[in-house]
């Protein structure tokens, strides 16, 4: 018993001290995640949506598809980027854990140990990399994609016919195989902590707050302003368009 309790241990200790800063007792929320973290997940959410509902659209140039896909890939390079300069419980390094340490927070969550994060729990962390991998891939993919008729990536001339159609096949496999398989798994995940542990998660990722309580990770986020943001948005964008256009690319080629 004494062995098993050790490997989730860690993650059901009362939280530190956080540098000794105290948060004020005047409210009863406090800040959790930062706009522009909030702005990104619900810009992702959307961009994926259209990119998808469009890929049906009589339109065989694939404009608005594409489009999507461009800033899909934008939004995955600028949370990459935001994952070092964010605030507090957007940076990688307050949230990605090991496997063992998040198969360690699964098995307290199992015997209902496991104690609340202010940002993302180690399992939840590993979700959003997840994610994020998934995402950029599948962005990849299309830019390398050719359906052999009218619409192509970016890249597609440069692999052949033959590389550019395995990229579409793969490219359209992977969004249900990859990302809506991780995507479902995120939202029941976010329906148990809403509904059956009493977590408004997802209130939090729109508002921003969360009740004040005892969390192990942080008290309350600091860090993540706009002009932060904006730059590495700019950064991002500029990554994206230079890695295109110096490769001769063409953002929105036809076959």
């Amino acid at each position: 018993m004494s062995e098993q309790r050790s490997a989730y241990e860690p993650y059901c200790e009362p939280p530190a001290e956080n540098g000794g800063k105290t948060p004020s007792a005047t409210s009863d929320v406090v800040r959790a995640w930062d706009l522009p973290t909030r702005l990104f997940k619900w810009s992702l959410v959307g961009l994926i949506l259209t990119a998808w509902v469009s890929s049906g659209f009589n339109d065989p140039d694939m404009t608005v598809h594409k489009a999507a896909g461009y800033g899909a890939l934008v939004l995955v390079v600028y949370r990459v980027l935001w994952g070092v300069f964010g605030s507090t419980t957007a940076r990688f390094s307050g949230f990605v854990r090991s496997p063992a340490a998040a198969w360690a927070y699964l098995k307290a969550l199992r015997h209902n140990r496991a104690k609340h994060y202010l940002g993302h729990n180690p399992a939840g962390g590993l979700m959003v990399v997840g994610l994020l991998v998934v995402c950029g891939v599948q962005a990849m993919l299309g830019m390398f994609s050719s359906d052999g008729v009218t619409a192509s990536g970016p890249f597609a001339g440069l692999v052949g016919d033959t590389v550019s159609s395995w990229a579409a096949s793969v490219h359209a496999a992977w969004f249900y195989f990859a990302i809506l398989a991780l995507v479902g798994l995120h939202i029941v995940a976010n329906f148990y902590y809403q509904f059956v542990k009493r977590e408004n998660l997802i209130g939090a990722m729109i508002t921003g707050r969360k009740r004040r309580e005892a969390y192990v990770d942080h008290n309350e986020t600091t860090g993540g302003s706009l002009p932060a943001a904006a730059v590495c948005l700019l950064i991002a964008f500029g990554l994206v368009y230079g890695a295109v256009t110096l490769f001769g690319g063409s953002f929105f080629a036809s076959t």
